[in-house]
């Protein structure tokens, strides 16, 4: 009997959060060369404090927070290279990661 081995090819679907774009940029260089990376739009978060806890309403302070966003994917048949694809990104400081893992037989 001849028995056919299926061809499992696995997914890695990565979405990354950051402030410091120059952290973000460097996810490219990590990539393998068959991924997809693509930049998503940049949220800016803008608030004002005031100085004195007290008296002087007028004296405020006002503050900027951008979040600079990217998608890529990962395709391999072995699961071995994407988990240690995960593993590097935890070197990356400041940069937040959600990990999405499928199977495709």
């Amino acid at each position: 009997m001849t028995q056919y081995k299926k061809s499992i090819i696995y997914i890695c679907k990565v979405w990354s959060i950051s402030t410091d774009l120059k952290s973000l940029n460097y996810l490219p260089l990590l990539l393998p060369l068959s991924s997809s990376f693509i930049g998503l739009s940049t949220k800016t978060k803008r608030f004002t404090l005031l100085r004195s806890p007290l008296g002087n309403k007028a004296a405020k302070d006002q503050f900027e927070r951008r979040e600079y966003r990217s998608y890529f994917t990962i395709t391999s048949r072995s699961p071995t290279k994407i988990l240690a694809f995960i593993d590097i990104l935890k070197y990356l400081n400041g940069v937040k990661f959600k990990v999405v893992l499928e199977k495709i037989h």
